[in-house]
């Protein structure tokens, strides 16, 4: 019996886009109750510094990971199809021993000043050590998902890291709630760092039959080398800021705050990037119609297509900032009444995501138009954005300076990418652009 075309559409959309997504919502969900049972356990402090050590492990992993991870789905998808295995297991080698080599000097570099910067706490001094030693796990999380979202082993791309770790750590963490109530940042990290190196061998023994042998580069296949690592390095500073913000914004403001108001910064951040996530999954899924309708030049289909990835984002962060003006000092205080003054911040950075659901997906449509180049420069001037934001505003205004940051990166951002789409005479998609074409339609 032929299949509806809806429930057919339906059933691949389960399979791809909206199956992906319940299963990075689930993984996100685990997560922020591990570290809301976190803030509880430990208090703002410890948080605070659990918060700067992972984060600076999940940073260095990516960068020794050397943006190899991001051209992997290229490669692969090359190699294979010309049936050149033997390249194939050169660009494996090449990636893995290029980013292993250089976890192990950031791992050791990141423990020993650690060990070794003068008048450190011993709690931070102990949360930096462990922080080094989990560089090695946090890479090859980075590169072995990324080989195998390349090889279409979606189960060991998406799981490991994106549900059982977060899920593990949950169950961690409330049993470490029972059995050491007064836990310390360490303690907590050291945990953490176990689990993510457990996750790695797991992963890794479970791909090592996905993948061609490991063998000695032939002469030819070091030339071609130097193309790949010229091609991934260029793509490090982007996988930075479309990849890991929260941990990126996270470093940014560690080194001007004491620990307890990174905790705050830190939590606002990743609540405000849970709301965001609804705006970054409503906007991958508007992609593929909107293909469609630009393919046919049909400008009249794209703006609809365009209004109706920007409803539900819009609402969802409205609503979220309503309740966080509204409520927002009794919810933050289930956390521990450190984070009560996180009102303003946490309002900041929710603000920073309605300005992506107004820009609508402007990213995605520069993608569509085959300009990664531009859309990678955009990245590296909203990161430099960041930065500088960071040094004129956190040591003046603290927490409130760090969420200003973050909303002055993303505004850039989004005037960037809608300055270069007017520039290649692509359709704009923000609310600013498109309410005088509804008007005039009106």
């Amino acid at each position: 019996m032929a299949t509806h075309p809806l429930a057919a559409r339906l059933s691949r959309l389960m399979r791809g886009s909206a199956a992906l997504a319940a299963m990075r919502l689930c993984g996100a969900g685990f997560g922020f109750a591990a570290q809301a049972l976190l803030a509880r356990i430990v208090g703002a402090e410890d948080l605070g510094l659990f918060y700067a050590a992972t984060s600076l492990a999940i940073f260095a992993g990516l960068v020794a990971a050397q943006g190899y991870p991001q051209i992997a789905p290229r490669f692969a998808a090359r190699y294979r199809e010309e049936a050149r295995q033997d390249l194939f297991a050169a660009f494996v080698t090449r990636s893995v021993r290029d980013g292993l080599g250089a976890a192990l000097a950031f791992g050791a570099l990141i423990a020993a000043a650690s060990l070794f910067w003068p008048g450190l706490p011993p709690q931070t001094r102990a949360c930096g050590v462990i922080a080094g030693l989990m560089v090695v796990a946090t890479t090859a999380l980075t590169t072995f998902t990324n080989l195998a979202g390349a090889l279409r082993l979606f189960g060991l791309c998406y799981v490991p890291e994106g549900i059982v770790r977060p899920a593990c750590f949950l169950l961690l963490v409330a049993g470490l709630g029972l059995a050491m109530p007064g836990a310390s940042g360490a303690v907590v990290t050291g945990l953490f760092a176990g689990l993510t190196g457990l996750i790695a061998v797991v992963q890794f023994r479970l791909m090592r039959r996905h993948l061609p042998a490991w063998r000695r580069p032939r002469r030819a296949e070091r030339r071609l080398a130097r193309r790949w690592r010229a091609e991934a390095r260029s793509l490090v500073l982007l996988s930075l800021y479309t990849n890991i913000f929260a941990d990126l914004g996270i470093l940014c403001v560690a080194p001007f705050l004491p620990p307890a108001e990174v905790a705050v910064f830190g939590l606002c951040l990743k609540l405000a990037l849970l709301v965001g996530y609804v705006v970054q999954v409503t906007q991958q899924m508007a992609v593929p119609d909107f293909a469609e309708a630009r393919r046919a030049g049909d400008l009249t289909a794209m703006r609809r297509i365009v209004r109706r990835a920007m409803r539900l984002p819009t609402a969802a962060t409205l609503a979220a900032l309503a309740v966080v003006l509204l409520a927002g000092e009794p919810l933050l205080g289930l956390f521990g009444p450190e984070f009560r003054q996180g009102v303003p911040v946490l309002a900041i950075l929710i603000g920073s995501q309605l300005l992506r659901a107004l820009a609508g997906p402007s990213a995605h449509v520069l993608t569509l138009t085959g300009a990664q180049g531009l859309n990678a420069r955009l990245c590296v001037a909203a990161l430099t954005v960041l930065v500088l934001a960071n040094l004129a505003l956190t040591p003046a205004f603290g927490v409130v300076g760090a969420a200003l940051a973050v909303l002055a990166s993303y505004a850039a951002w989004i005037l960037g990418t809608a300055v270069t789409l007017r520039r290649l005479g692509e359709i704009r998609t923000d609310v600013l652009a498109l309410w005088p074409a509804r008007m005039a339609a009106a």
